[in-house]
Order: structure tokens, then C-alpha cells, then sequence
């Protein structure tokens, strides 16, 4: 897919942060847009935007763990088209925690959110882009958590993980449908997630905010550097996208020199 122009993009979590950044992109590439997050203020300001560039734009708040408000999403949609061409499942949430301490009441609410938010959005739009038989994309939104797991975050990157290896099914599924998936994961982004990154057990101190507002505070990376380059891995196909200092170096040192990423990893 070389060309957006006209073509029908779904962004979930669309509502701030990447999300925002995406459905931005998007609309200056001449995209029309489906935008769904749980904050119907602010995805009403991101609607205002993306249609001061010019972008047909329709928005549904919807909470994503929840399949038949997902349905309900898809049934709008296929209302009024027969598919979407991209499917961008963005929305996702960030925890740290040392494993033992986690409430299994936390797993299964991040793994609802960050793991099966993903598999509704698959479940509600894949079938019909399968069915109209002109191909298109599916993005998955994860992170270098994703291929590379750090202390007090076994939580957050067992979703994603999860994720990674999801994408890398469903390429393989989708590749006769013509049907592209990339798997996206970037390091430590500058968004609002930063205020939102709950911490549990020994890391809910004010010791471990601070590393954690340190390390997002550091990062030089962009919403809209990783909505751009998501869009080169869409016109590419790639697979696997790794973007940001962190992301890159944590990808290459897995592979060539996994030792050396596990020493750096501890600290």
C-alpha cells in the first residue's frame, strides 16, 4: 500500500499520544478516518483536527476490552463501507511491578486491554477485509518491551510479547489475502502515558516515579516520528518495525550479543 489517499484507516486509542499522532498523519496523507478511544472529549478534539486537514473524519468512543462494543464499532462501520483498508490497533496501557507482587486483578485488566483489545479488533475487521478481497494492512501497536523484557515490567512486556508473536501468526495467515501486517515497537515515547503508568508493590514509591518520569523525560523520540514511520512500515510491509535509540539498540544487541543486552538490562 503505497497510497493513503481515500483510503479507510481505523485508529484505536486515537484520543492522545501516538494514537493522536497517527490519525494526524493519516488525514494529512488523505485518509478517511475511523477514530475510536474512551474519551469522547478528547477524540472530539482530535476529530477537529484531522478534519482541519482536510480528512472525512467519524469517531465512536468505545472501551476496547469490551467485544460487542467492538462489534458494535464494526457494524458502523461496515454500514457504511465494505472494510477498512488499515486496521491500527494502537490502544494499549503500561504497568510496572516485580511479577510476584502483581494482583492477578492487574494481569488480566492489562492483558485485556494491551493483548485481547488487539485480538477484538482482529475478530471485528479482518473477516470483512478477507471477504472484500482487495487486500489492505493490519498494524499492532507494541513496544521494545515486546522483544526484550526488563526488571519490574514482566507485566507489560508478557503483553507485549504477546502481541509480537500475534502479529507474526497473522502475517503468516493474511499473506494469501494480500493482506500486509506490521508489528510496531518503539522505545520511551514523549505522550501523556508517562502521568499514567501505574506501579504496584515495591515500585510504587516515589524513587521508582522518579526513574520512570526520568526515563520518558530523556527521550528525544515523538509521537509523530513513530506515526511517521509506522506509515513507511505500512508502504514497505515490514514485519517488524523498531523505532527509537532504546528499541534499536535492544533489537540489535538481541541478536547479536543477547549476553550483553541481559548485563545492560540489570543495570
Amino acid at each position: 500500500m503505497r497510497d493513503f489517499r481515500d483510503k479507510l484507516v481505523l485508529v484505536t486509542g486515537a484520543s492522545s499520544g501516538i494514537g493522536e499522532a497517527l490519525a494526524l498523519a493519516f488525514a494529512g496523507e488523505g485518509a478517511r478516518l475511523v477514530l475510536t478511544a474512551r474519551d469522547a472529549e478528547r477524540l472530539e478534539a482530535v476529530r477537529r483536527r484531522c478534519s482541519a486537514l482536510g480528512a472525512d473524519v467519524v469517531t465512536h468512543a468505545a472501551e476496547l476490552t469490551d467485544e460487542a462494543q467492538v462489534q458494535a464499532l464494526a457494524d458502523q462501520v461496515h454500514g457504511r463501507d465494505a472494510a477498512l483498508d488499515v486496521l491500527v490497533n494502537n490502544a494499549g496501557v503500561v504497568m510496572g511491578g516485580f511479577c510476584w507482587e502483581v494482583e492477578p486483578a492487574d494481569w488480566r485488566r492489562l492483558h485485556e486491554i494491551n493483548v485481547m483489545g488487539v485480538v477484538h479488533g482482529i475478530r471485528a475487521f479482518v473477516p470483512r477485509m478477507i471477504a472484500r478481497g482487495q487486500g489492505g494492512h493490519v498494524v499492532n501497536m507494541a513496544s521494545v518491551a515486546g522483544f526484550a523484557g526488563t526488571s519490574g515490567m514482566g507485566t507489560y512486556s508478557a503483553s507485549k510479547f504477546a502481541v509480537v508473536g500475534l502479529s507474526e501468526s497473522l502475517r503468516a495467515e493474511l499473506h494469501r489475502h494480500r493482506i500486509g501486517v506490521s508489528v510496531i515497537c518503539p522505545g520511551f515515547v514523549k505522550t501523556p502515558i508517562q502521568g499514567k503508568v501505574k506501579l504496584v508493590g515495591a515500585l510504587d514509591s516515589p524513587r521508582a516515579r522518579e526513574r520512570v518520569n526520568g526515563d520518558f523525560e530523556r527521550t528525544r523520540l515523538l509521537p509523530e516520528a513513530v506515526a511517521k514511520r509506522t506509515l513507511t512500515a505500512i508502504r514497505r510491509n515490514e514485519a517488524l518495525a523498531s523505532i527509537g535509540r532504546e528499541a534499536v539498540m535492544a533489537r540489535t544487541l538481541k541478536r547479536w550479543a543477547p549476553g550483553l543486552l541481559e548485563r545492560v538490562l540489570r543495570g
